[in-house]
């Protein structure tokens, strides 16, 4: 009967989810009736753990029944884990201030009797508490904690679950390339021990990190495989966030027809299910972000009320979810009510101050830092415990290999041990000034990436926000004025076109700053979503882009290099776009032995150099070239196009 059950229960979550039926569970809850202790509380907490997610008031008598029996016969042991369930329970059903006090009260009585798997999960469920607070400090702290923990009790398998998490931190921070390094070490992981049920939470999270970085197609595929994935394996919930980073990506191409029937679908998943959770809150602040894209604000609103109503209910959420704000305000200036709408985006702005802080961000990178000297110096302690047991077994072999050559060979004897002996100790400090260096090196990358967060920080979140509020604004007077001054909504259609352009300007800046290196493909990419806007803009005008391939996908080059390479396509095809009235433009990007050459050319009307006064435009693409260390030559004359070449 033990075995049966033991194996019934290891089976159990793939029972339940794919079964989903209750006199099964209950069968097992009399089985274990019968059982022995061990059996039945292992039994209670399995079933209560379920059902936080499928039967939150099931799941709390279960757990309850479990505490109830575990503090009747002292066995601190089971009331610890059962304490740890119930905070689970609390945190699902956002109640947050609970979840904190039974996760801290499972941690210090683990730390108290050294049960230390829980320790473990204990610190992760404190971090997962913190991160709905949005308290990002304390949440990364518990999942290091967590992490450091699993590595001396826990399972590679486990340990996979906690670099998730630190990377959904620097991923809700913007921290894109730790937050990517994190996902894909979560993903190996899992992939390694087959681990399908997990493998489309890391495959949703790098297409959301993907997105981010702009890097759109590569999102899209990631956003597929995990939807395909989570179909298969019948992971409903990860579906869903699935198919809303799905919804995103198209509605960053305006697809706005695919967007809405796709969100519907989450949003009525989660109601019929009474998932009432921070995640439930976005796909409803996405579709009302669509409607209002497609100018019907009726609609936006009854979501815009849905959510304030769950804000009501869960205040905590009020100040975590600042997209909402945003969005929210959108609607009410459509619709009319500038008060309310400012009142939105103040709102919104303040909760982006509170979480995006310059001293918010240092302590993340302090905290990395920490968690990677430690790996550093539990390396090095492991490095030395192995040179010393190197050294004495040498020196033994030694001793075994010259002790009976007798008096004669005593001084050789000596003179090769003093030689071992030196040799290691070189070894040894050639080791530990590696170490000292290597760590000297990601100091000094923290410090970078610290700056780069800061000024991508204040730009994204002062001028980018304002910039935002600027076009919401000159959208909604243009709304207002629609049929009575054309003259005025014409000039504030102007307005609101160089701000949306200073906005995309802006973020390819963003973009720039936040990378130390800057791919070929990622240039590529960049390269092509600018000659595809530039192309829906004017489709009177073919561009030919083929040549690039020529140069290999793992190609790198500085994030300036790139920018710098970037701006001077955009300089050049946007005056082209203005002046030449041409028909064809080409853009060529090839290597020559050990240079490379970038062209533009077009076939308009061309212009006379001598006669034409240099503006920003074509100065700024010398520069430009300078700072390559390259060499431009700009080659035009009436009637027979321009052609931009550069050598670098």
């Amino acid at each position: 009967m033990y075995k049966l059950l033991l194996v019934t229960l290891l089976l159990l979550p793939t029972v339940l989810f794919s079964q989903n039926q209750e006199r099964e569970i209950d069968s097992l809850l009399k089985v274990a009736e019968k059982s022995n202790d061990s059996i039945w509380y292992e039994t209670h907490r399995e079933i209560s753990f379920y059902y936080i997610f499928n039967n939150p008031k099931k799941s709390d008598s279960l757990i309850k029944l479990g505490l109830s029996k575990a503090k009747a016969q002292e066995n601190e042991l089971w009331e610890t884990r059962f304490e740890y369930t119930y905070g689970v329970l609390m945190d699902v059903t956002a109640q947050l201030d609970s979840a904190r006090y039974y996760f801290k009260r499972s941690l210090e009585r683990s730390k108290r009797n050294n049960f230390e798997d829980i320790v473990v999960k204990a610190n992760n469920g404190l971090g997962m508490n913190h991160w709905n607070r949005r308290e990002y400090e304390e949440a990364l702290s518990y999942f290091f904690e967590a992490l450091d923990g699993n590595k001396k009790v826990g399972s590679e398998q486990e340990g996979a679950k906690y670099l998730n998490n630190i990377g959904l931190i620097y991923q809700e921070m913007n921290i894109i390339p730790k937050a990517l390094n994190y996902h894909e070490q979560a993903l190996t992981i899992r992939k390694k021990y087959k681990l399908n049920r997990d493998i489309p939470s890391s495959l949703n999270n790098l297409a959301i990190c993907h997105r981010m970085n702009g890097e759109i197609e590569k999102a899209k595929s990631y956003a597929l495989d995990a939807i395909a994935i989570a179909e298969k394996e019948n992971v409903q919930p990860i579906r869903m966030d699935a198919l809303g980073t799905l919804s995103n990506i198209y509605a960053d191409n305006n697809e706005v027809d695919k967007v809405i029937p796709i969100l519907e679908e989450v949003i009525n998943y989660n109601d019929s299910n009474n998932l009432v959770s921070a995640s439930t809150l976005g796909p409803m602040s996405n579709l009302i972000n669509a409607y209002n894209t497609i100018n019907r604000a009726d609609k936006a609103l009854s979501y815009v009320q849905k959510i304030n109503a769950l804000m009501k209910d869960f205040p905590q959420f009020a100040t975590i979810f600042e997209e909402y704000y945003f969005n929210s305000a959108q609607t009410y200036f459509m619709l009319g009510d500038l008060p309310k709408g400012e009142e939105m985006i103040s709102r919104g702005l303040r909760i982006k101050d509170s979480v995006f802080s310059v001293e918010n961000a240092q302590s993340m990178a302090a905290l990395d830092t920490k968690f990677q000297l430690s790996e550093q110096k539990r390396n090095l302690a492991e490095t030395r415990a192995n040179l010393a047991e190197s050294k004495l077994k040498i020196r033994r072999r030694n001793m075994a290999i010259f002790g009976g050559f007798g008096l004669l060979l005593l001084t050789g004897l000596i003179g090769y041990l003093v030689y071992s002996k030196q040799r290691l100790k070189n070894r040894q400090l050639q080791k530990e000034s590696e170490l000292r260096s290597a760590l000297a090196l990601i100091e000094t990358q923290n410090k970078l990436q610290q700056q780069r967060l800061r000024i991508s920080r204040d730009l994204h979140d002062n001028i980018g926000a304002q910039l935002t509020f600027v076009t919401s604004s000159v959208e909604n007077l243009k709304y207002g004025l629609k049929d009575k001054d054309k003259t005025t909504v014409a000039k504030l259609s102007n307005i609101r076109d160089f701000t949306t352009q200073t906005i995309y300007e802006l973020r390819d800046t963003i973009w720039a700053m936040n990378k130390q290196e800057i791919t070929f493909e990622d240039l590529q990419t960049r390269i092509a979503n600018f000659i595809e806007k530039a192309g829906a803009a004017r489709d009177e005008i073919d561009f030919n882009f083929q040549n690039l391939v020529q140069i290999s996908n793992e190609k790198k080059f500085s994030s300036i290099q790139g920018m710098n390479l970037y701006r001077i396509i955009q300089e050049s095809v946007n005056n082209a776009l203005k002046y030449a009235d041409a028909s064809n433009i080409t853009i060529r990007l090839q290597q020559q032995n050990e240079q490379y050459c970038l062209s533009i050319s077009d076939n308009g009307k061309g212009f006379d150099l001598d006669e034409i006064e240099q503006g920003h435009g074509l100065n700024n693409i010398r520069k430009r070239a300078r700072d390559l260390d390259g060499e431009v030559q700009i080659t035009s004359a009436e009637g027979q196009g321009t052609l931009v070449e550069l050598i670098f």
